[in-house]
């Protein structure tokens, strides 16, 4: 996975330490921009069966990454509470998506036939998912530090969990009959499902204080594999296809949240 924005943390942590010395706690709101460096894995088996029987079942898979590395916007509410003379901080935090990424591939069409026109083989699919909703809880343990003694700064650790429902759409183009089709009479069909995935989530960040009650963060966060699987079914004649699909996401975040703490 490349982790090419990387680079801009280390800028934005400079930028970051020219804060206010301050000791927040208590309750906060606060607003995240998100540069996703996503990638998904889009993983198709067909299997055919003839008359009950099962032939040799073929796999196929395609890869794609985030269109253009849009910035995902988020809203979050926490609460942090500080321990050991407030040198040190946990705390916890709710976020939720306002706007998210979209992430689009291709699957070519493979199969025996040159023309991909026997029912059965796999398609050319264009496919595409877009995030709809996307929650989650993070934790976070920290330690507040005097840089080159003089700006407090406060740095973290982090763990935690999110809750995506994606919209998937897919557009194939193929032979829906037993006997096989002619260029003319090969059909397009589309498919639209929501696949939820768990994700769980791990990173560091670092904040500083703009004000009494206003502070300024940088987090990178890399978000672990997760998976969702789901179904199609086609039938015509004696023959009946089963194409099991598999969705595979990852990636990693770079944000940058303002906050206010009441």
């Amino acid at each position: 996975m490349k982790m090419y924005f990387l680079a801009p943390l280390m800028g934005c942590i400079v930028l970051a330490s020219t804060g206010i010395a301050a000791t927040p706690s208590g309750i906060y709101y606060g607003a995240a921009a998100t540069l996703q460096q996503a990638e998904t894995a889009l993983t198709k088996t067909v299997e055919s069966r003839f008359g009950g029987e099962l032939t040799p079942s073929q796999t196929y898979q395609t890869s794609a990454v985030v269109d253009e590395n849009q910035l995902q916007w988020d809203g979050l509410v926490g609460i942090r509470f500080p321990f050991a003379e407030a040198t040190q901080f946990i705390a916890i935090q709710a976020e939720v998506s306002l706007v998210g990424d979209d992430v689009s591939g291709r699957l070519d069409g493979e199969g025996q036939s040159p023309g991909r026109n026997l029912f059965g083989e796999a398609w050319p699919e264009e496919w595409s998912l877009e995030t709809s909703r996307s929650y989650g809880i993070t934790g976070k343990y920290g330690i507040q530090r005097a840089l080159f003694g003089v700006f407090d700064v406060s740095l973290y650790g982090l763990l935690g969990a999110r809750q995506t429902e994606l919209d998937f759409f897919s557009t194939f183009y193929g032979c829906f009959q037993q006997a096989g089709c002619s260029v003319d009479e090969f059909r397009t069909d589309v498919s639209h499902i929501n696949p939820e995935l768990t994700m769980f989530v791990a990173g560091a960040g670092i904040e500083t204080n703009l004000g009494l009650k206003t502070a300024f963060q940088v987090e990178v966060r890399f978000v672990g594999e997760a998976s969702s699987d789901w179904g199609t079914d086609f039938a015509e004649g004696e023959q009946a296809v089963s194409v099991p699909v598999e969705l595979v996401q990852e990636g990693t975040d770079l944000s940058m949240k303002l906050i206010r703490y009441f």
